[in-house]
């Protein structure tokens, strides 16, 4: 077997991973993106639970099976990547065909509407000089290039040494746009209470990862930068590139765990007295779509909601503000591109 093999299997084990755990990640009154009674969760549920995982499994067995096939017939075929691609849809379709049984279960949206009396905390992790840091950066790294620009690179980038900064500049602002309206116009379930207090931690921690990727991506493209100064290219070692690289890694993989363990929202660390009053996730299920995987609703003011597949949160594509954040971002990276390259 190939070492290209081993890949494509290890793929399939972790495809049929993510899809085996995908059920226990939404809140704990939600089932294949549906809202249902914890009642039904716990019985009949199961079940259903149950019979989903099988199918997965069954469906990555075969993927393995017919993966070590090819690879003892045709090790250097490029239909190899046929069972990663088969197993992407068995597991799928089941899913699927699970949201759409759990529909036939779904608990009917309240016409009930409460309101907190408790101001919303939408400050940024860390604060406004926290969030500023990757500014910080590429200021000073711009300072190095403007102060050593008599000694600037040779070749392609030697017409705009800024070119980098400028770039990782708009990467910044976007991520930062995204930290803000994730915790100034996310959708609050919970009014008050333990419920409500974990799924404030909930967004701050979700808020705080595009923040974190605006600093790898300072510190990655200020590196990158100044070691193309040739007063510098001797004197940066290794450990600029990749330290900032572990430690996001390392990060990423905490809060994983995390959100695995307390589940969308932080509602599974919750005992279900203190969440008595909050049901589902407050949006109505007709206006999640391909199996819950988009939430369209235009009627909803929300620019993020909490993700009925998977952990986190995802954008209101029937809000026009998340629609021009997604346009605003494409077209940033297109002209600044256009700009400095």
């Amino acid at each position: 077997m190939t070492s290209a093999s081993w890949f494509l299997m290890l793929v399939v084990a972790v495809h049929a991973f993510v899809f085996h755990v995908l059920p226990r990640l939404s809140r704990p009154d939600i089932l294949f993106a549906v809202t249902v009674s914890e009642a039904f969760v716990a019985g009949e549920g199961r079940r259903l639970v149950f019979r989903y995982r099988t199918i997965v499994w069954i469906g990555a067995a075969a993927a393995l099976a017919i993966s070590l096939l090819l690879s003892a017939t045709r090790p250097d075929s490029v239909w190899q990547a046929l069972p990663v691609a088969g197993n992407v849809v068995v597991a799928s379709t089941a899913w699927y065909l699970a949201h759409r049984k759990a529909r036939a279960h779904a608990v009917p949206p309240s016409d009930v509407r409460v309101a907190s009396l408790v101001p919303r905390d939408s400050s940024l992790p860390g604060g406004a000089l926290f969030a500023a840091g990757p500014f910080a950066i590429l200021l000073a790294a711009a300072l190095v290039v403007y102060t050593y620009r008599g000694d600037g690179p040779d070749g392609a980038d030697a017409s705009n040494p800024f070119g980098l900064l400028e770039l990782a500049a708009v990467q910044v602002a976007i991520m930062l746009t995204i930290a803000v309206t994730m915790v100034g116009r996310s959708r609050q379930i919970a009014v008050d209470g333990p419920a409500a207090a974990a799924e404030q931690r909930f967004r701050r921690v979700n808020a705080l990862v595009p923040v974190l990727v605006g600093y790898l991506g300072a510190i990655a493209m200020s590196a990158m930068t100044v070691a193309s100064m040739p007063a510098f290219a001797n004197t940066l070692g290794g450990v600029v590139w990749y330290l900032p690289q572990l430690a996001f890694m390392l990060f990423g993989l905490g809060v994983a765990s995390w959100m695995f363990r307390v589940g969308q929202g932080g509602q599974r660390a919750v005992s279900p007295a203190a969440r008595r009053d909050v049901h589902g996730d407050a949006t109505p299920d007709h206006a999640w779509r391909v199996g819950g995987m988009y939430y369209v609703n235009a009627n909803d003011p929300a620019m993020w909601v909490e993700n009925r597949v998977g952990l986190g949160y995802t954008l209101n594509l029937g809000n026009w503000r998340a629609w021009l954040l997604i346009v605003g971002m494409i077209l940033a990276f297109m002209v600044v591109s256009r700009l400095v390259f």
